[in-house]
């Protein structure tokens, strides 16, 4: 396709209308002496990075802003503010995920009490068990399962060897990706002298509509009631989420993250990569847990942590820069030490003489 179609498919202005698009690239893979590929789209949307690739302007084509465009000879120009969601419509455009034809296939294992969309999908090796539900559009991968009486809403994808486990619900439009399991047990034991009793989870899983959960994420069911992940909440791979969590809506949790039980995480919260949240604790609405933090107590809304134990970020940064200087400190400490011991014992009060 040319940039000119390319412009108009997303309604933006274009210069150099007629050179030929084969795909994109990444500006971050190019070094600052390499000029960009011919015949190929790259994103330039700040002076800073047009700074680091000065030979840009020369070949290849961007889609960039209306501030910088005079730059370039061949573009496409998104309005001031919007480059961002003009880069999403050009990344959607040469997106390559397979989409499949709606039906069930015959090498998928389907009880015969399932209640399946005509409009899903269900590929090869696919297990669906006793009474669950797929609504419409859904696509169900290879290997992925879901036990008796799981609920997958309409538009939501489950990528290969996801488990959702029974009586847990997944709301609309929501993404599964490989190898996360909904629904395991919680994390519940009671000891005794000499015997180890498990503690039954009768509750579920409940995930709203559009949530994207990464891959190889465990989100275990809760005790009694549920475990719940709200509207529009990002997670990204290799997170777990204990039992009778709370997640709320618009929440951004990154990779490695493990949250304890009955934990509650309001709305439009960031947790960061590799953070440690102890078990029943708040984390508050828009506050900020910075990564490899350890949260060992209840965080106020919309503050920053970091640290372990986590604390306020203002409070951390004044200790890290008293830390530059204690090895300074410690030295005068030693010197005045030895001044102190070398001073002779100071004279006892006694007691003092009527005159």
């Amino acid at each position: 396709m040319t940039l000119e179609e390319i412009g108009h498919a997303l309604n933006i202005q274009v210069k150099g209308g007629e050179y030929p698009i084969q795909g994109m690239r990444d500006i971050e893979r190019l070094a600052p002496e390499q000029p960009l590929e011919e015949n190929y789209l790259y994103f330039i949307e700040t002076k800073n990075i047009l700074k680091r690739h000065p030979l840009a302007p020369e070949h290849g084509a961007v889609l960039t802003t209306a501030l910088l465009q005079d730059q370039f000879k061949r573009a496409l120009v998104a309005p001031e503010g919007e480059a961002r969601l003009a880069f999403i419509k050009l990344l959607e455009r040469f997106d390559q995920t397979p989409v499949f034809r709606p039906g069930l296939s015959p090498a998928a294992q389907i009880d015969p009490s399932a209640k399946i969309s005509d409009t899903a999908t269900v590929l090869p090796g696919a297990v669906v068990m006793e009474g669950a539900v797929i609504g419409e559009y859904c696509t169900i991968y290879p290997g992925a399962v879901l036990e008796p009486y799981a609920e997958i809403g309409e538009g939501s994808v489950l990528y290969p060897c996801v488990v959702i486990g029974h009586h847990c619900r997944i709301g609309k439009r929501c993404i599964l990706h490989g190898g996360t399991v909904v629904g395991a047990d919680g994390f519940g034991f009671y000891d005794q002298p000499g015997q180890r009793h498990k503690i039954p989870q009768i509750g579920n899983v409940a995930i709203a509509d559009d949530v994207e959960i990464g891959a190889s994420c465990t989100v275990d069911r809760a005790t009694i009631e549920s475990t719940t992940i709200g509207a529009h909440t990002k997670i990204d791979d290799q997170v777990h989420i204990g039992h009778n969590t709370q997640v709320g809506r618009y929440v951004y949790i990154v990779g490695n993250t493990a949250i304890g039980g009955s934990v509650v995480i309001e709305d439009g919260a960031m947790i960061s990569g590799m953070v440690i949240i102890k078990d029943h604790l708040k984390i508050a609405k828009g506050s900020i847990v910075m990564g490899m933090s350890g949260v060992a107590q209840d965080t106020e809304p919309k503050q920053a942590y970091f640290g372990t134990p986590a604390r306020p970020a203002r409070e951390m940064h004044k200790m890290h820069a008293a830390l530059e200087r204690l090895p300074d400190l410690l030295v005068k400490v030693r010197q005045l030490e030895k001044r102190l011991a070398n001073l002779p014992a100071p004279l006892l009060p006694g007691p003092q003489k009527k005159l």
